[in-house]
């Protein structure tokens, strides 16, 4: 059964498939490799960390709500936590920083 999604590619992934596409389809003269044929192959031999995906994209105000709404919290957790969750924003920061830091 053949399922036609809709998704977005950052720049980098649709470099990714339009090399692997361009590598797969240089000197095959017996048919051809479609952009479909290549995504399908590189998501069936994907390897993927779910928490590293997980923690990519977090949600820190869902986070910061859902620890507000428990009883009792484990503070130690959370500090730890928080720095975890401090870390990863850092990281991601700078693309939204102007060249100047501010």
């Amino acid at each position: 059964m053949k399922l036609r999604k809709q998704v977005v590619l950052t720049g980098e992934a649709w470099a990714a498939v339009q090399e692997l596409t361009a590598q797969a389809n240089e000197g095959f003269k017996l048919g051809h490799i479609n952009y479909s044929d290549t995504i399908n192959a590189m998501v069936l031999g994907a390897k993927v960390n779910v928490e590293a995906l997980r923690g990519k994209h977090t949600n820190v105000k869902r986070t910061l709500k859902s620890w507000a709404s428990k009883k009792e919290v484990d503070l130690n957790a959370l500090i730890k936590d928080l720095n975890e969750l401090r870390s990863k924003s850092a990281k991601r920061m700078p693309s939204t920083v102007g060249k100047d830091g501010l």
